[in-house]
């Protein structure tokens, strides 16, 4: 009985080292699979909390002060506007007809120093004008008056040929620059030899005198 005990563990042992001494070699890795299916997108995070403020900036300069004794505006007057009218003359009863349109706005008064240009391409004409035709010397001319809210505009154009005939309306519409201060500014600018005949000369003195 022991020695079958013995024989059956020798075949045991025998079996075992049998096993293990002929384990091989790992195989080569195989290939990888297939890339998976891209998940679902998770949820959206919350809203971080929001930053602070920055700094205020420096503030800018001040602009010029503006003139707030001198008002000006533009008006146009169309050609079809010229009425004839009789303007009377200076220290006589004697008319003359004129053409005749009026300015309205309530920056023009009685008691302030009305000053009226007439725009030529780029340049402004201070009224009243006169032009001489060097042909025949005839005349054309424009002037103006005023009262509170409104300024009235004459115009009158004289020709010397076929023994003289007069036009009283322009032939194309002409625009206006009505500039309105103080009457203590007129003897400044006469003072001052500003040339009241130019538009440039009379806004410069006024935006650095006043």
């Amino acid at each position: 009985m022991n020695k079958l005990f013995k024989l059956l563990s020798i075949l045991t042992i025998a079996v075992s080292v049998s096993m293990w001494s002929c384990k091989g070699d790992p195989g080569v890795n195989g290939i990888d699979g297939a890339k998976g299916e891209k998940g679902d997108t998770g949820a959206t995070g919350a809203t971080g909390a929001a930053g602070k403020d920055g700094t205020n900036g420096t503030n800018g300069t001040n602009g010029k002060d503006g003139n707030a004794n001198v008002k000006s505006f533009t008006a146009t007057i169309k050609a079809s506007e010229w009425k004839e009218v009789d303007v009377t003359g200076i220290g006589s009863g004697v008319t003359s007809k004129w053409g005749g349109a009026t300015i309205k706005n309530d920056l023009i008064a009685a008691d302030k120093f009305v000053m009226i240009f007439v725009k030529q391409g780029e340049l402004f004409k201070a009224l009243p004008i006169t032009y001489t035709k060097d042909m025949d010397n005839s005349l054309e001319r424009l002037d103006y008056g005023y009262k509170t809210g409104q300024a009235e505009v004459y115009y009158r154009y004289q020709s010397q040929f076929f023994g003289g005939t007069a036009v009283y309306a322009p032939t194309s519409d002409l625009t206006f620059e009505v500039v309105c201060t103080e009457k203590t500014i007129q003897g400044l600018l006469e003072k001052s030899g500003v040339n009241l005949k130019d538009y440039d000369a009379v806004m410069n003195f006024l935006n650095r005198s006043m």
